[in-house]
């Protein structure tokens, strides 16, 4: 395929489930977050070395959706070696060792790619919920707030810090961001995602019957 067409279709927008399972007393967390995978629309003029990073990047992408993440792991480290500079590669990386739960791994890569690109915003996203994960409560909270800020239109990114909020029981602040969360799911259509958010909320704020 030429080069033009490969670089459109890296720029297309995609999103893979993060999987985010909470085994703690008193909260049940999400079924699932939708990360996005970096809109690569801002790309500058593929040089040969840009066109064999997005070949791995958009290899590993397909890995991803297809949850073959060891696959995944090896084609963005791959592009991490062509162009040890850009931050896709390693949040996707990211990603791919999040599915395997191998928390040390995405938090050291994620990491990479706040420093490489502290503007992005899905990667404080990822961030916090893997510090979440680890019930590592304040930072988990101050990437979620980093987050919004860059990115206020994130309705996952609001369901991840309501349930932040809940464990350390800020109850309103949790009913706030629910809300929120569920309103920019509603607006885009994003129904599935709307009714995880909506029994969240059920769940810090019972509805009467």
């Amino acid at each position: 395929m030429p080069a033009p067409e490969r670089s459109v279709m890296s720029q297309r927008s995609r999103w893979v489930h993060f999987g985010l399972k909470v085994g703690f007393a008193g909260l049940v967390g999400m079924a699932f977050w939708l990360l996005p995978y970096p809109n690569l629309a801002q790309s500058p003029k593929l040089t040969p070395a840009l066109q064999t990073y997005f070949d791995h990047l958009e290899l590993g992408q397909e890995s991803l959706t297809l949850r073959d993440y060891p696959a995944a792991i090896a084609a963005f480290t791959q592009a991490i070696k062509v162009q040890p500079q850009r931050f896709e590669a390693y949040y996707q990386r990211a990603q791919a060792y999040s599915f395997l739960q191998n928390d040390t791994a995405a938090l050291s890569d994620v990491a990479q790619a706040i420093q490489l690109n502290p503007q992005y915003a899905p990667a404080y996203t990822l961030r916090g919920s893997l510090h979440f994960r680890r019930r590592q409560l304040e930072p988990a909270l101050a990437d979620l707030n980093q987050s919004l800020t860059l990115d206020s239109q994130q309705p996952a990114a609001y369901g991840l810090r309501g349930t932040i909020k809940r464990e350390m029981r800020d109850i309103p602040g949790a009913i706030q961001d629910f809300q929120q969360g569920m309103a920019i799911a509603q607006t885009r259509k994003q129904f599935s995602l709307y009714k995880a958010l909506e029994r969240e909320l059920e769940r810090t704020q019972p509805m009467p019957r």
